[in-house]
């Protein structure tokens, strides 16, 4: 495991949900991660090189703030776990879930490290938004 790669995965899913909160159209769709930087595109009709970035920030660090709880468990895939979790994505071969739950703020399928608590993150930044494609947008971003 990278150095930061569960403070930077536990932010991306941060950033993921108040972005799809804010745009009915908003998808995650992928995110890589390095040593010290992650990366996260999104698919939506709405330019977001346009966000306001700041804004952005201040929200992802809102949430951090709140130092709220993230719990990792495993699910039966399951009629229940496909209503209430996107799981297009994963192989029908698999039949355990790993959920990680951000207290009160979002629950999502992921395998990837993630910290204990969202204070761990540290500062969130964005780097930059560019377009990856056709409505589809990238946020390179950091934590300090």
């Amino acid at each position: 495991m990278k150095p930061n790669e569960g403070r930077l995965q536990t932010a991306e899913h941060i950033l993921a949900r108040i972005l799809e909160n804010m745009i009915p159209d908003a998808k995650f769709v992928i995110a890589k991660f390095e040593a010290d930087s992650g990366l996260m595109e999104i698919s939506t009709k709405e330019d977001l090189r346009k966000a306001d970035k700041i804004e952005l920030q201040n929200r992802v660090n809102a949430v951090v703030r709140k130092n709220l709880r993230v719990s990792k468990y495993l699910v039966n895939r399951d009629s229940r776990a496909e209503a209430e979790f996107d799981l297009a994505r994963l192989p029908s071969s698999v039949k355990e879930i790993r959920i990680v739950d951000i207290e009160d703020f979002d629950k999502t399928p992921c395998k990837d490290p993630h910290v204990e608590n969202t204070s761990e993150i540290g500062c969130f930044s964005i780097v930059k938004v560019e377009r990856a494609g056709k409505d589809r947008y990238r946020f390179v971003f950091r934590v300090d």
